[in-house]
């Protein structure tokens, strides 16, 4: 066992034995004793002499560190300079004892040799172990403390913490402030290191002695994120994987075992008399193990703690995770729940998948002659998509017995939008694939929209109304949520312009020239007032889009893929009449090439002209190497209006993700499946 070196202190008596701990102690032979010290002296500890005054209730303890013992005699050395002659006169030896925290081990020893240096002594045949505390107390180094209330704030050091109260020791030029302390109400803490904040919350005083208060958090339980409906599903595994991490306080490695987990966040047990949790606390590096050689890694926040039984719960949320990490753990995960299920796997057999594709018509005529001559660059994409597990892209796969039932996947092509798309499915009313696949990725989304390194505010879809599946799941949502800013749905023409010859310009008084702040203030604007959506938010067309465009552009290139955008205003007289706006991307990345199209956002129908719309069209296909570039028209009503041929009509359906909970909800609904069981076997 060890204890803190700390000065010399002057201490009532109340340091001795109480009558409830003598009859609760345990006697240690002599040997033990030596043992402990040994151990003290192994991790650089040290242990308390106690002086008590010849005359008055009063007690000195010093700190020393004890030598190597192997007999009857310990020499110890002062941890701290001290000149016994002038700090003991009055005083006399009255034994030691080694405490760790939550035991104590009292010895009445025999003096030998007092000296500035140290001191020699004589070990007893037995001593005594004592419950001192409830709980244990550890000891912190390098944790700063900042009290506040009431607008007094005063700056501290963390002594000592256990999951119950905390001492902080206030620093010396603050403690004329200490008298501005309202010892009835709640003080605001917060806790950091030379780096990192690690805890923040109101605690109470529990008492003063000196220079030291002892605080108790108020809260057993926080709120980190907003209250979910529908919570992510939980998983008793077998085997129970342990957390493994540095704790915050005291650097020291702590192993914790699993209660039960999800994508979200877990739950891990403690013993009551050394717990280490505390509700707030942050926790970086936290290695979660589920099997040798399979670890994932994270940074978590406590959220609550529950005494029960013999053992105390504590609640942690993932609070950030690395985006592959996060997908093993997903993957894992949701196949717990359902074997067939899928999550961004680097195993899957591509030839199956495109076989799938083409089965399912998801690959129909019409779109495969877009694909067919450039169809191993196609390959080479998918292939990057599909094995190399990019932070861009996630998917969700039905397969059974090596058969591909069903799929949807989706990937971020905004700053913080994710675009959801080629969602498939084999007609089975016996696998219900199409809803499974869509239901997972929306419980996978409901996990990891909360993680800092999600970046995920948003998922967008483009749908067609006649599709009964993706407007009964897409158009569902919105319509159940009937509010255009948690959900919206805009609706887009669409149709693949073909220009003869290049572009001699527009005539005046017709201008195209890069979009800036000011037009798409005025877009702004013009969406709010005529939709009142999302679009403009999660497609990142306000006025800061230009920085957003160029740093999604720069991840997209470090994950070896293309994307690049340019925003153009058709203007007239000065005056803003349509902004378009060019999306290159890799040929396939979406199979219906959305994300490799030019969007025309038109904001006055009545002065643009068919002919001027489309000498526009042709300024902008110098963009694109192929001649056959589509055309994404918002609203769709001008297409109609100007007798523009229109192959498709495309909802865009929005989701802000703050409402994820009715969405899921929502899509459960749908599907009449049984729920899996919780508990599941991973061996």
């Amino acid at each position: 066992m060890q204890n803190a070196n700390f000065n010399v202190t002057l201490l009532s008596a109340d340091t001795c034995l109480t009558s409830q701990q003598e009859n609760h102690r345990t006697t240690l032979r002599k040997s033990q004793l030596i043992n402990s010290l040994n151990s003290i002296n192994f991790h650089d500890g040290t242990i308390v002499l106690q002086f008590k005054h010849l005359k008055y209730q009063s007690v000195i303890e010093l700190c020393a560190t004890p030598q190597l013992c192997d007999d009857e005699t310990l020499e110890c050395s002062w941890a701290e300079p001290v000149k016994v002659a002038q700090k003991l006169k009055s005083y006399v030896f009255d034994g030691f004892y080694i405490s760790d925290g939550l035991k104590k081990i009292q010895v009445d020893a025999e003096m030998l040799e007092l000296t500035d240096k140290g001191a020699r002594l004589v070990l007893p045949q037995t001593c005594y172990e004592v419950e001192s505390r409830t709980i244990k107390r550890h000891t912190c180094q390098g944790i700063a403390a900042q009290l506040s209330q009431n607008g007094a704030i005063l700056e501290g050091l963390l002594v000592n913490f256990s999951a119950l109260f905390f001492s902080i020791t206030i620093q010396p030029e603050a403690l004329f402030r200490r008298q501005h302390l309202d010892t009835a109400n709640p003080v605001n803490i917060v806790l950091r290191d030379e780096s990192n904040f690690l805890f923040s919350g109101r605690c109470t005083i529990i008492r003063q002695t000196g220079d030291t208060i002892v605080f108790r958090p108020v809260n057993n339980k926080i709120q980190r994120f907003k209250p979910k409906e529908i919570r992510c599903e939980r998983l008793k595994l077998s085997p129970l994987p342990n957390i493994v991490f540095p704790h915050p306080f005291t650097r020291k490695k702590t192993s914790l075992a699993l209660l039960d987990i999800s994508g979200g966040g877990f739950a891990v047990e403690e013993d009551p008399d050394y717990a280490v949790l505390l509700p707030g606390m942050i926790i970086r590096d936290v290695e979660l193990e589920f099997l040798q050689g399979f670890a994932v890694k994270c940074t978590t926040q406590v959220i609550y703690r529950i005494p029960v039984k013999d053992c105390v719960k504590c609640g942690l949320a993932i609070i950030d995770m690395d985006v592959r990490d996060h997908i093993k753990l997903s993957s894992l995960l949701h196949q717990a729940m359902n074997k067939h299920s899928y999550i961004s796997t680097t195993n899957v057999d591509l030839d199956a998948l495109f076989d799938f594709f083409f089965e399912t018509g998801f690959i129909y005529p019409g779109k495969y002659i877009h694909i067919k001559d450039q169809k191993e660059q196609f390959k080479a994409l998918y292939r990057k998509l599909y094995t190399e597990n990019p932070e861009i892209a996630r998917f969700v796969i039905y397969q059974e017995r090596g058969r591909i039932y069903g799929h949807v996947a989706m990937f971020r092509f905004y700053q913080n939008t994710w675009l959801m798309h080629h969602h498939a499915a084999v007609k089975s009313s016996r696998h219900k694939a199409g809803l499974i696949v869509m239901e997972h990725i929306l419980q996978y989304i409901n996990e990891f929209h909360n993680i800092s390194s999600s970046r995920m505010n948003y998922i967008a879809s483009y749908f067609r109304p006649n599709n009964r599946f993706a407007n009964r799941v897409f158009g569902g949502i919105a319509r159940n949520l009937d509010d255009p800013r948690k959900s919206s749905l805009d609706d887009f023409a669409y149709f693949h312009y073909q220009p003869a010859l290049a572009s001699e310009g527009l005539p005046a008084p017709w201008t195209m020239e890069p979009a800036v702040a000011d037009d798409l203030h005025i877009m702004q604007d013009w969406y709010n007032e005529i939709s009142g959506g999302l679009l403009i938010d999660a497609l990142d067309l306000g006025p800061v889009s230009d920085k957003m465009d160029k740093r999604t552009s720069r991840e997209y290139e470090n994950a070896g893929f293309h994307r690049d955008r340019h925003l153009h205003a058709l203007k007239r007289d000065n005056e803003l009449i349509a902004v378009l706006v060019v999306n290159n991307a890799d040929l396939g990345l979406n199979m219906s090439d959305l994300t490799n199209c030019i969007q025309a956002l038109i904001l006055d129908q009545k002065q643009l002209r068919k002919d001027i719309f489309f000498q526009g069209l042709a300024l902008l296909s110098k963009y694109y190497a192929h001649k056959d570039i589509p055309v994404l028209v918002y609203p769709s009503s001008f297409a109609n209006n100007r007798a523009i041929p229109c192959e498709k009509i495309y909802e865009l359906g929005i989701l802000d993700l703050n409402y994820m909970s009715p969405c899921v909800k929502f899509v459960k609904s749908l599907t009449t499946l049984k729920r899996p069981k919780k508990v599941r076997n991973l061996s």
